[in-house]
Formats: C-alpha cells, sequence, structure tokens
C-alpha cells in the first residue's frame, strides 16, 4: 500500500492527479470513439490532450464550483473535461490556424 501512496504522492508533485488523468482518459476516448476515420496517431494524440486537459482544467472548473460537487463530483467534472476540453481545443486550433491563413494567404 506504501508504494501505491508514494506513487501518487510523486504524480502530485508534477501536477498530475490520478483520479483525474484515469476520468479525463475515458472522456476523451469516448470522443474520439465517436469519430470515424481518424488516423491512429491522431487518436492518441487526441486521447493524450484530453486526458491532461481533463487534469489540469478540473481543479479550475472546481474551485468555480458549488462546495458539494467538489469533493462528490469531481471526477465526473474530470470526465466531462476529457470530453469538453478536447473539443474545446480542437475549436481553439481550428480558429487560430483560420486566423494565421487569413493573415498570410499564399
Amino acid at each position: 500500500m506504501q508504494n501505491n501512496e508514494d506513487f501518487h504522492q510523486q504524480l502530485l508533485r508534477f501536477g498530475l492527479d490520478l483520479g483525474f488523468l484515469v476520468s479525463g482518459f475515458f472522456g476523451a476516448l469516448i470522443l474520439s470513439i465517436k469519430r470515424k476515420k481518424q488516423k491512429l496517431s491522431k487518436t492518441i494524440l487526441c486521447i493524450f490532450t484530453g486526458t491532461l486537459c481533463a487534469n489540469f482544467l478540473t481543479p479550475l472548473v472546481l474551485t468555480l464550483a458549488p462546495e458539494s460537487l467538489q469533493e462528490k463530483g469531481k471526477y465526473a467534472v474530470a470526465f466531462m473535461m476529457g470530453y469538453i476540453g478536447l473539443k474545446g481545443l480542437e475549436e481553439l486550433v481550428d480558429f487560430v490556424a483560420e486566423y494565421l491563413k487569413s493573415k498570410n494567404p499564399s
């Protein structure tokens, strides 16, 4: 049991919460499964990115959430951040790419 706690503490030192990572992973996985005809490399990158979005966005969202949700619903929030965070990040990247394309037409 001590090794598991040490591992979790090591992850927390790097800003990684194992519960948020796992919840976000499944949220991103579901979004990736919904998409058809996507390259494996892009699917893996999307899942990885969604997982990281969940890890880093969940604490931010929880600070804005009601107190009752902060403890009991934190993994549900992480799941949603894996799904929504990835989708939002994609939209932001598409927006920036279109903006840059319009500034520098080839």
